[in-house]
């Protein structure tokens, strides 16, 4: 199973940090991707992306599973996985209306 997590209060709320812990330890393909941009695009940034990579050590994943959409619709990056936790109802409705195998799932 391929499962992908948004970071920004998704991953930072205990509850789906202890749900995608669970599908490590399953040995689900677990997967970070987050509307962020990567430091790597030289804009000065209002937010550390370290603390999404701290976040991966923690769970086992490992940094190649990060990725960042540099605020591009997720969707376009999920389309061979089988589901994807986002708060974003707007993200999590395009990955539902667009026709891939991903199942958007919102969380509260």
């Amino acid at each position: 199973m391929k499962v992908s997590f948004d970071f920004d209060h998704t991953l930072t709320n205990p509850k789906y940090f202890e749900i995608a812990k669970k599908f490590v330890a399953l040995k689900a393909d677990v997967y970070i991707t987050t509307s962020r941009f990567s430091d790597s695009l030289g804009k000065k940034l209002p937010y550390d992306n370290r603390e999404v990579f701290k976040v991966a050590k923690e769970l086992g994943i490992p940094s190649q599973k990060v990725r960042f959409t540099n605020g591009q619709d997720k969707y376009l990056f999920l389309k061979d996985f089988d589901m994807h936790f986002d708060d974003d109802e707007h993200e999590t409705t395009l990955i539902n209306e667009h026709p891939s195998i991903c199942l958007g799932i919102l969380i509260e």
